[in-house]
């Protein structure tokens, strides 16, 4: 190499590293909103009524999808509409609340209130991850109870899967009875079939001292019927089955094989601060005999305070309309809790 030539590469090298930084660490993204402005970043995500966006200036923020009038974006996103159907491509500008889906097989318009869900493709496993951990403390003087509550969620999506897994626990302690403890664990997997149904499995884990049960392991399958979704509000149905094992104290071991049905309903919006009503019930009503019957009832309040630290007000009911002899029923709670979203 010569030496005017060794000279030049360094030159050389600096231009091309100057051309390329801002094309590498451009965000070409764009979000137009009703009232005129222009964000751009990278488009993570649409769920729950609301876009998040990775900017360069101002870090990732959140906005309301019904303020967006136009989104454009190279990135490859799994469309999910409200009836279900599910799309594959990359995102053009259309006219004022639609946009331009462009695939293999074509371009589609598709108008901005009937899109529920945007997943970018490609998206590691740590950013299809999102969930909530919350925890609560109450105090009573007059017979010095304390209880302690501690709720955690975390969901995992996939072009094809969504999985949840959810733990809750209570701790209760009074100065004239024994410390009671109740703990749940659940985990549930959704694979998607065509528009509005989806395959399910559950797996559950119980204890409860109130009721004396020691434990209590379900683990069951169907399909789960989307009668509504959008971005206000889903209501989902489940049927399935489940076979059930349960061990109370001082009882042996009883097992049972249950028909499954219930209902979940969301309810959320978001103005600059999410809020969010959840109920989920599930009947389970025994094969081999009517007589069994049994309830999970769990229903939430929670809104944002700053960022994502939230406040939310929980209840649940657990009935079991044939416990062992003796034994109660049903038990029933309510908290509130102080939780950060992920």
């Amino acid at each position: 190499m010569t030496r005017r030539a060794a000279a030049t590469l360094p030159l050389t090298l600096l231009c091309w590293l100057a051309a390329i930084a801002p094309a590498a660490a451009q965000k070409t993204d764009v979000i137009e909103l009703s009232n005129g402005d222009r964000i751009t970043g990278e488009i993570q995500k649409l769920d729950r009524g609301k876009v998040t966006v990775k900017t360069d200036g101002i870090g990732t923020i959140s906005i309301e999808w019904d303020d967006v009038a136009h989104v454009t974006s190279a990135a490859t996103y799994d469309v999910e509409l409200e009836s279900g159907t599910r799309l594959l491509g990359t995102v053009a500008r259309g006219d004022a609340r639609t946009m331009d889906l462009v695939s293999a097989s074509g371009t589609e318009r598709l108008a901005l209130g009937t899109v529920v869900r945007l997943a970018r493709v490609g998206r590691t496993f740590w950013r299809r991850l999102d969930g909530s951990l919350a925890a609560g403390f109450s105090f009573t003087q007059a017979d010095v109870q304390t209880q302690w509550t501690f709720d955690a969620t975390s969901t995992y999506r996939s072009r094809l899967w969504v999985t949840t897994v959810t733990a809750d626990s209570l701790l209760t302690t009074r100065e004239d009875a024994n410390r009671q403890t109740r703990n749940d664990l659940s985990i549930q997997a959704e694979r998607y079939m065509r528009p509005r149904w989806s395959y399910a499995l559950l797996g559950v884990l119980q204890q409860n001292e109130e009721l004396e049960l020691n434990l209590r392991s379900v683990v069951g399958g169907g399909v789960i019927r989307t009668l509504k979704q959008s971005n206000k509000t889903a209501l989902n149905v489940p049927m399935g089955v489940a076979f059930t094992r349960e061990q109370y104290s001082g009882e042996g071991d009883q097992s049972v094989a249950e028909a499954v049905t219930g209902v979940s309903w969301d309810w959320f919006t978001f103005d600059g601060r999410s809020t969010n009503l959840d109920l989920s019930l599930l009947t389970f009503v025994a094969l081999e005999s009517g007589s069994r019957f049994r309830l999970e009832l769990n229903t939430g309040f929670k809104s944002d305070i700053v960022g994502d630290l939230y406040w939310s007000i929980n209840a649940f009911e657990s009935y079991n309309g044939a416990p062992p002899a003796d034994r109660k029923k049903s038990d029933f709670g309510i908290s509130a809790s102080l939780g950060w979203t992920f």
